[in-house]
């Protein structure tokens, strides 16, 4: 919960601190009939912060939709670009290039940093691939693009 409350804290903060954001295009699988989880997507925008010698960055939501009460489960992301941790931001937490989230069916946020990069060129090859391997699940993966 303390996660979700910073995430939202600091996309606000940065969102104030940043120009005009550009909106990205999510790609998501066609719905499903079952009622097993599934991994949703919500929108991804990428950004251009000047703190910390400046560097680009894409703030992305996640759901994971018909999770049974009191459980949660694994989504596994994968960027295809490289990314790190800016030193010295004032916003975060920063997620790594790969890594695995726990959703118990609440808005997560994911936020990638990339060094050396502009806004359009993220925009541009941007590809995070969401997958989830709970039994039942019903979308194997989503993949966001910005």
């Amino acid at each position: 919960m303390r996660n979700k409350l910073l995430i939202g804290l600091t996309t606000a903060v940065a969102a104030a601190a940043i120009a005009a954001p550009a909106q990205a295009q999510v790609i998501s699988p066609a719905p499903s009939s079952t009622t097993g989880p599934a991994i949703q997507s919500g929108t991804c925008k990428v950004r251009h912060s000047n703190e910390a010698k400046g560097f680009t960055y894409a703030s992305c939501l996640v759901t994971v939709a018909n999770v049974p009460a009191g459980k949660s489960v694994k989504v596994h992301y994968k960027s295809n670009l490289k990314t790190f941790t800016p030193p010295h931001a004032e916003f975060g937490p920063w997620n790594k290039q790969s890594g695995t989230i726990s959703n118990d069916g609440d808005v997560q946020g994911l936020m990638f940093a990339f060094p050396g990069k502009t806004a359009a060129r993220v925009k541009k090859s941007l590809k995070i691939t969401l997958t989830g391997s709970a039994p039942g699940m019903t979308v194997s993966g989503a993949t966001l693009t910005a």
